[in-house]
């Protein structure tokens, strides 16, 4: 069972990556930010998309993360702007933080950081984009580790 959360949390970090390619294709569009592809054509991409990854953080034990990322879905933007905005500055600091934590991929957090100040040079969306990458990449790594550790307690 360990090997197979391990394995959908590997393919959730590919889907994050692949996120902003699938918004783009399907809609011709770089929005202002991930949440203003509600509305859109792509609405269904993004929110499904967003909840697998919620549904992998929960998994694995990041439950607060997973609980932020289902309430950024819950209340969009279009509707709830407050709320959605406090809640995305909320998953993307604790992720931050999160991330920050593990000393093995810091340098993947302070990435987050600085990306995070140079928001209002290189936009909302790009910030996104490297910042899902970022939380793509450690997701990544960090359960390759652990495929290593459970291929190892099983050789042993």
């Amino acid at each position: 069972m360990k090997r197979l959360l391990i394995i959908f949390n590997l393919v959730c970090s590919l889907l994050a990556v692949l996120l902003p390619l699938a918004l783009y294709l399907n809609t011709g569009t770089i929005e202002n930010s991930f949440s203003s592809y509600h509305g859109t054509t792509a609405e269904n991409i993004l929110t499904y998309s967003l909840l697998t990854v919620a549904l992998s953080f929960i998994l694995t034990e990041n439950i607060v993360s997973g609980l932020l990322l289902v309430g950024i879905v819950v209340f969009n933007m279009h509707e709830y702007k407050i709320i959605h905005n406090l809640l995305a500055c909320t998953f993307f600091g604790y992720a931050t933080y999160n991330i920050i934590k593990d000393k093995r991929y810091r340098y993947i957090g302070l990435a987050m950081i600085f990306f995070a100040i140079l928001i209002p040079v290189i936009t909302l969306y790009w910030y996104e984009v490297i910042a899902l990458f970022c939380l793509a990449l450690y997701g990544f790594l960090y359960s390759l580790k652990k495929l290593k550790i459970e291929i190892n307690k099983q050789i042993k």
